[in-house]
């Protein structure tokens, strides 16, 4: 899961639609790497993280439903 983080949106989409990825999963890369590297840069001074979990979570249910949001579900 390592180079996540240096794929396109689109590439990560396509990731999540095939399963090959659950959004869940792939926020939890993001906020891993945000714990790890933020109190260096401090670039990011506030995140919802319970909104971002809820809506990974609804956007894992959608397709685990036939449902899809569009281009950048996920």
């Amino acid at each position: 899961m390592t180079e996540l983080h240096f794929a396109s949106a689109i590439e990560l989409a396509t990731k999540i639609k095939r399963r090959e990825i659950s959004a869940v999963e792939l926020l939890d890369h993001y906020l891993d790497r945000v714990e790890k590297f933020n109190p260096k840069l401090n670039a990011i001074i506030w995140m919802d993280v319970d909104g971002a979990r809820a809506r990974a979570r609804s956007a894992d249910d959608a397709l685990a439903k036939g449902d899809d949001w569009g281009p950048l579900h996920g």
